[in-house]
C-alpha cells in the first residue's frame, strides 16, 4: 500500500446552463492553491460556441493555460456552463490522518504553479 493517499474531501459544481451530445465542451482545470497536505483546483465546462463572451475573452486562450489570480480568469464562472471546485486531501492510509505532500509531487505542483505561458 502507498504510504500516501489522496482523497477528494470537497467536490461542489453549480449548473448555469446546458452542453449536450453532440456538442463537446471545452473542460478548464485551474491549480488553485498548494497547501502543506492539500490540493485545491476550480474547475469548469463552457460551452463549444459561448454566446455571452465579453469581445476581452476567447476561451481558445484557456487552453494556453493560465494560473489563478490571471485577469483572464476574472470572468471564470460567469462564462462557464458549469463553475466548480475541488480539495484533494493527501492521507496515509494506515493512520487515516492527513500527511504532508510527497516533495517532488509539490515541487511539481509548485513549479507548474508559478510557471508563466508565453
Amino acid at each position: 500500500m502507498s504510504p500516501v493517499v489522496g482523497f477528494i474531501v470537497t467536490n461542489q459544481c453549480t449548473f448555469h446552463s446546458l452542453v449536450g451530445f453532440p456538442q463537446i465542451p471545452v473542460a478548464v482545470l485551474v491549480m488553485e492553491k498548494v497547501g502543506h497536505s492539500s490540493v485545491h483546483f476550480r474547475l469548469a465546462l463552457f460551452p463549444p460556441k459561448p454566446t455571452k463572451e465579453p469581445p476581452s475573452v476567447d476561451l481558445r486562450d484557456l487552453s494556453d493555460g493560465f494560473f489563478f489570480g490571471h485577469p483572464k480568469l476574472s470572468q471564470f464562472a460567469a462564462l462557464a456552463c458549469t463553475p466548480g471546485s475541488s480539495v484533494h486531501v493527501f492521507v496515509n492510509p494506515a493512520i487515516s490522518k492527513p500527511v504532508g505532500l510527497p516533495e517532488d509531487f509539490r515541487r511539481g505542483l509548485l513549479w507548474l504553479m508559478s510557471w508563466a505561458p508565453v
